[in-house]
């Protein structure tokens, strides 16, 4: 390839990260196939791309470049960690784990591999390898706040409240804004019977993010639960059922 032609790629590759990391999707996603069209086979454009198209829910077509990207370079490790995430949201749970498991033989230090690996095993009910993934993934990063959450849900659901209740509070700890850590947590409280703790902590979360409407239930069943029937309504109205939220973890180069 001609130097004029590495300059304009060149050119039009910082461009398009610029977008990416600026969440300008779109135009990011236009650059990256402009600089498909000049070469085919631009390694950092067609890894980039797939990840973006994870973000985008386009999960076939991300699924196409990401396996592209690692026949180029069998040891990137993003790129099975994307991968792993397309072929998860595609059904196909025994292929995302094989990609996670190469990633952590690549590199045994990925957070996020280990916090996407818990959430498959999550996912097939398999909960205590969920929660050695999750533990894993604090190990590396001890401020990884989605995996202290997901790791709290799991402890849940084995009946280990306590320790669940110390998952969502130190992610609260790190994140005082994180909505879902204190939903969880004021639900937990609830099952408990710590009825006031719980108002409390769901009070928080509603009046961190008020649009999240499947909150409003859970909030209007403590309500009740205090003889508040009239303000329960009200919020029962605006509910449409508790949902525990997840999110995916994705990196570009």
């Amino acid at each position: 390839m001609n130097e004029k032609k590495n300059l304009l790629i060149k050119e039009i590759l910082v461009s398009a990260l610029q977008n990416h990391k600026k969440s300008n999707l779109k135009i990011a996603e236009r650059l990256y196939k402009d600089i498909l069209k000049i070469d085919p086979n631009h390694f950092e454009s067609i890894s980039n791309l797939g990840a973006l198209l994870v973000q985008t829910n386009k999960f076939d077509r991300a699924k196409e470049l990401l396996q592209k990207a690692i026949e180029i370079n069998p040891d990137y490790v993003i790129a099975y960690n994307n991968l792993g995430i397309a072929l998860q949201e595609l059904g196909e749970s025994q292929k995302a784990i094989s990609c996670y498991e190469k990633a952590i033989e690549i590199n045994p230090n990925f957070a996020n591999v280990h916090y996407n690996l818990g959430k498959i095993f999550e996912k097939l009910n398999e909960t205590q390898k969920a929660i050695s993934c999750y533990e894993k993934a604090i190990e590396i990063n001890p401020n990884y706040v989605i995996a202290y959450n997901n790791l709290g849900m799991a402890l849940q659901k084995l009946g280990e409240s306590q320790k669940a209740i110390s998952c969502y509070e130190k992610a609260i700890e790190i994140n005082p804004n994180y909505v879902i850590a204190y939903n969880n947590l004021g639900m937990i409280l609830s099952e408990l019977n710590y009825i006031h703790e719980a108002k409390k902590y769901l009070e928080k979360a509603l009046n961190l993010d008020p649009n999240r409407k499947e909150m409003y239930d859970s909030y209007g069943d403590i309500l009740l639960r205090l003889n508040q029937h009239s303000k329960a309504l009200t919020y029962i109205k605006k509910g449409v059922g508790f949902i525990r939220f997840t999110q995916k973890d994705f990196k570009i180069i």
